[in-house]
C-alpha cells in the first residue's frame, strides 16, 4: 500500500503572524464554507490567488515524494495563472484544475470549454454578511497592493472623504472579516490589489482599478473580468475611474453570472 502524504491546503504567508487580505481569504473559507474533509486524501491544495505556476506545482511534486507521495498533485479550485506562460507538460500533468479565475486561465491551461469559471471569492456573499465599517462607510476607499505604496497627493486629487487600507492583516479570520466590511461599507473602491476588487464586485460596491505605483500580475486582472466579457482599464484618479465603473458597470454585468458551478466542483465538502 502507498503512503500518500495528506491533504495540506496552502496559501502565501501560511503559518506567519501577519498576511495579506487576498491570500488569507483561505482562513475565512474554511471557517465559514468548508468541513475539512476533502474530495482528496493527498496533494497540496489552494483554494485562491493567481497560483497556478510551475514553482508551486513542483513544489507540491517535490514535497509528495519526500513524505512518501508518489503522486505529488497540485489541486487549484477558483485560482488563476500567474502569467499567460503555459505549464512544462511534466507538471501539468500533476495539477488539477477544479474551475479556472477566467478564461485566459482556461485556454492557457487547455481546459474543456465547460470549465466552471471565477475568481473563488466571488462566492462570498452567500456565507458571509458583512458589517458596517464607520471608518470607511460612505467613503472612497483606496487599496494599495501589499508590495505598492500609498496614493500620494496626485493621487488623491479631487477626490472626497479619502481612506487607505492596506491588505497587510493578521492571518485570522476575524481581520478577513473586518476587512471585507471596510470594502463593503465604501462608497466607491480603488483597487490595486486585486482581491479588493473582486470583494467589491461580489457585494455590489462601486469599483475601479487603480494603476497606482505598478501594476502587479496584468494578466490576472484581465483574467478576472474574462468571464463578464469585459476588460476595465486601470485609471490614476477617483474621477477617471468613477468614469470608467459608470461606463463599463461591472455590477450589470456581475449581476446574472453563477457561482454554483464553481461551488459544485469544489474539493471540500460544505458546510
Amino acid at each position: 500500500m502507498e503512503n500518500h502524504a495528506p491533504l495540506s491546503i496552502n496559501f502565501w504567508k501560511q503559518g506567519e503572524e501577519i498576511g495579506n487580505f487576498g491570500d488569507s481569504l483561505t482562513l475565512l473559507y474554511m471557517d465559514r464554507i468548508f468541513e475539512a474533509r476533502s474530495r482528496f486524501s493527498f496533494g497540496a491544495l489552494y483554494l485562491v490567488g493567481s497560483v497556478i505556476e510551475d514553482k508551486r506545482i513542483w513544489r507540491a511534486s517535490a514535497n509528495g515524494y519526500e513524505k512518501g507521495d508518489g503522486f505529488g498533485q497540485a489541486i487549484f479550485w477558483g485560482c488563476g495563472q500567474r502569467t499567460e506562460q503555459p505549464l512544462m507538460p511534466a507538471l501539468a500533468l500533476r495539477a488539477i484544475v477544479l474551475g479556472a479565475r477566467g478564461t485566459l486561465t482556461r485556454d492557457v491551461l487547455g481546459l474543456p470549454r465547460g470549465t466552471p469559471l471565477g475568481d473563488s471569492a466571488l462566492i462570498l456573499p452567500q456565507f458571509y454578511r458583512p458589517n458596517v465599517d464607520p471608518a470607511t462607510s460612505g467613503k472612497v476607499l483606496w487599496v494599495p497592493h501589499i508590495h505598492h505604496r500609498d496614493p500620494t497627493p496626485k493621487d488623491l486629487d479631487g477626490c472626497p472623504d479619502a481612506v487607505v487600507l492596506r491588505p497587510t492583516i493578521p492571518n485570522t479570520v476575524e481581520a478577513c472579516e473586518r476587512f471585507i466590511d471596510s470594502i463593503v461599507s465604501a462608497r466607491f473602491v480603488m483597487a490595486n490589489a486585486m482581491h479588493a476588487a473582486v470583494i467589491a464586485l461580489a457585494y455590489g460596491v462601486p469599483f475601479s482599478f487603480w494603476g497606482g505605483y505598478q501594476i502587479d500580475l496584468p494578466f490576472k486582472w484581465r483574467d478576472l473580468t474574462s468571464p463578464l466579457d469585459f476588460q476595465m482599464a486601470f485609471q490614476p484618479t477617483y474621477q477617471t475611474g468613477l468614469a470608467e465603473f459608470e461606463r463599463l458597470r461591472p455590477d450589470r454585468a456581475f449581476k446574472g453570472f453563477d457561482m454554483e458551478p464553481m461551488l459544485k466542483v469544489a474539493p471540500l465538502k460544505r458546510r
